[in-house]
């Protein structure tokens, strides 16, 4: 099979369904629903396949490697609806068709220390290097409107590398697996009470689970998920044997299972060597076809009578961070690239997004441009592209050229991931800061609708 096919097709992956450590409820979304569904490009892809493209001039100068376009092959202008603009590759005209659905984020500080996929995809998820709570929990919270104590989320692809801590609660769950079960679990009936044998399992797990130790607690947790059993039964019994990942999350959103959905595609971009790095085309080929399906899928599948299933969800793409211009000291023909959480891109739309956006951008535009202090300071070998400092108030970048790094300075994912925070009325403790003794990251108010 051809990944281009994957979400017709189906997917082998194992996913999970992210539960809350402790109960859990089901219930029909509300009057305003929203849902999230995060893509992820795993390994650090590199943000010049897609938005953040560079002219031909910048490669023949040797200062920036390109395998995606054709011999004299321009990026073209992807301008915003805001007034600005960034330059794409044309990888990404399957998108095109949904360019008002979507904006783009460029110039994204991940972290300006950690350079390690673990580490960025920790700050991604978490905002800390080392891990801790991810935002995605955080969506599901009472503040925001959902189904008390609801399931987090579906982990509905590969395996997110990230160090989290409210993700520890988890059960098997992909289109084939939800195919078989649905199907047998409308022919059997829930666990319950009033049998023999159930009494007994209930009550051996009750009388173990007195107590404040750790193995009372799991005791616990057995017995809570085995008095919810009967709602994730009714629940999963309602889903209309889904083959495709996007059948799955659509059909779960709409029967209230889950509120948010993460699909990590199975594409690699690490791709230090030469020979992986020549492979990007095809992979952001694969990986962009796979996106634009998703969009369409959403926009084509009705929630109700009157909205889409894009017209109550907001869609991210992610990577945990971006990649440098090339290897220096191998030619520009014959190099691979390496880390860069110094600038990242994202695609944020859907509910509670202003589409059409270009927000953001990052330095060295063309093979001429003179860099800031801080770039040198931060990047001495020139290997990197950095974000360009960020007016929050005009939502617009900034012209100067700091000899000093601050990160308030900066558009961070700290400010992505509290924009997000408040299209879903988050509890602003919740939201991330810039740093120890830093002040909370700032709210892309301009991207909200």
């Amino acid at each position: 099979m051809i990944r281009r096919e994957f979400l017709k097709m189906g997917i082998a992956g194992a996913g999970t369904l992210a539960l809350r450590p402790m109960d859990f409820a089901f219930g029909a979304p509300g009057a305003d629903p929203h849902f999230f569904f995060m893509i992820v490009l795993n390994g650090a892809a590199d943000s010049s396949y897609m938005f953040d493209s560079r002219p031909l001039s910048m490669t023949k100068a040797g200062k920036i490697q390109n395998y995606w376009s054709k011999p004299n092959e321009e990026p073209s202008v992807w301008q915003g609806a805001n007034g600005q603009s960034c330059l794409a590759s044309s990888l990404i005209k399957p998108l095109a068709p949904y360019k008002n659905k979507f904006s783009v984020i460029n110039g994204v500080f991940m972290t300006p220390t950690f350079d390690g996929h673990l580490q960025n995809m920790n700050f991604l998820f978490s905002g800390g290097p080392f891990g801790g709570e991810s935002f995605i929990p955080h969506l599901n919270l009472a503040e925001t409107g959902a189904t008390p104590d609801s399931l987090d989320g579906l982990n509905v692809g590969g395996a997110i590398e990230a160090s989290l801590n409210n993700h520890s609660s988890v059960v098997p769950l992909n289109p084939e697996s939800v195919s078989f079960f649905s199907a047998k679990l409308k022919k059997t009936k829930p666990p319950a009470g009033g049998t023999e044998l159930m009494d007994f399992i209930r009550g051996r797990i009750g009388a173990l689970s007195v107590g404040s130790g750790r193995f009372s607690r799991g005791a616990a947790l057995m017995s809570s998920g085995i008095n919810d059993a009967p709602g994730l039964h009714e629940q999963l019994t309602r889903l209309k044997d889904p083959k495709t990942v996007l059948a799955l999350v659509t059909d779960c959103f709409r029967n209230g299972i889950a509120r948010s959905a993460v699909f990590t595609l199975p594409e690699a971009f690490d791709v230090h060597a030469a020979d992986a790095a020549k492979g990007q085309p095809e992979l952001f080929k694969s990986a962009i076809t796979q996106i634009a399906e998703i969009f369409k899928g959403l926009n084509d599948t009705p929630f109700n009578a009157t909205k889409s299933m894009l017209d109550v969800t907001t869609v991210m793409v992610a990577t945990e961070m971006g990649r440098s211009l090339r290897v220096n000291g191998l030619p520009i023909d014959e190099t691979g690239t390496n880390h860069n959480q110094y600038c990242n891109s994202f695609l944020l739309g859907g509910k509670g997004i202003r589409g059409g956006l270009v927000v953001g951008a990052s330095d060295m535009a063309d093979e001429k441009a003179v860099v800031s202090k801080v770039h040198t300071a931060l990047d001495p070998i020139g290997e990197k592209l950095l974000g360009r400092p960020f007016d929050f108030a005009s939502m617009s970048v900034r012209p100067d050229l700091p000899e000093t790094f601050k990160i308030q300075d900066y558009l961070t994912v700290g400010s992505v991931v509290n924009t997000l925070y408040a299209s879903f009325n988050v509890p602003a403790s919740r939201l991330r800061t810039l740093g120890r003794e830093l002040p909370v990251a700032p709210v892309l108010r301009g991207l909200l609708a």
